[in-house]
């Protein structure tokens, strides 16, 4: 008997389709016969993105292939200084962090990465060794993502509202265009919003985590 996920509500593609940076290719994968609720489409999904490997994939809610544009070299190093930061944590207070190579799987099916994102120790211990090696269930407890030189604000807007109603507890999304980012907090309809902030604080989820934004983010050369 093949195993799936509960079906989630519908979402208009055009919705689904404002998740999606500019440059994104997207493919049906009903058109090639693939079940992307099906239980065990995180393990194939994994081994086919390391088969082709020169690719950053992720899997949306309408069950399409989502082939990401690069996000050059200064949006790497962003990316970079944030784990880095966050991997440091980490190591002193618990849990486990993971990077933008990193894949979780949401309620609605689909299969999303973060640029940075950490879990509690509790929940990665109560995954099985086949999501250790492939996907994670469930959002991250907290979710980063910095906009790049490519990313329009809306998408990656739409991207984290996805991150939050998966069960994100707190998330940062990183204007460096603006020099502002967008506070995330479940329960909180709307986020907070912070113009040139010189610190950011992970507050209750990550206590006593604090990230330089605007020397690592904003003023990186």
């Amino acid at each position: 008997m093949t195993t799936r996920l509960a079906a989630p509500p519908q979402t208009s593609p055009a919705v689904v389709a404002a998740a999606e940076p500019p440059g994104a290719v997207r493919l049906h994968l009903s058109a090639l016969g693939i079940d992307f609720q099906d239980a065990g489409f995180p393990t194939r999904f994994i081994d086919f993105c390391a088969d082709n490997d020169l690719y950053e994939m992720e899997i949306n809610e309408a069950g399409e292939l989502v082939i990401l544009p690069m996000v050059g070299f200064k949006g790497s190093r962003r990316e970079h200084y944030m784990n880095l930061f966050l991997g440091n944590w980490e190591l002193a207070h618990g849990g486990i962090s993971a990077s933008q190579s990193s894949r979780f799987r949401l309620p609605t099916g689909a299969i999303r990465g973060p640029d940075a994102a950490w879990i509690t120790q509790e929940r990665y211990d109560a995954a099985t060794d086949l999501e250790h090696e492939t996907v994670f269930p469930g959002a991250p407890d907290f979710v980063v993502e910095i906009r790049s030189r490519r990313d329009n604000l809306r998408p990656l807007q739409r991207k984290m509202q996805l991150w939050m109603d998966g069960g994100a507890r707190l998330g940062w999304l990183i204007d460096p265009r603006q020099r502002r980012v967008y506070i995330y907090r479940q329960g909180q309809p709307e986020p907070q919003v912070l113009d040139d902030p010189e610190t950011l604080d992970g507050e209750d989820v990550l206590p006593g985590f604090s990230f330089p934004v605007r020397q690592h983010i904003f003023d990186l050369q």
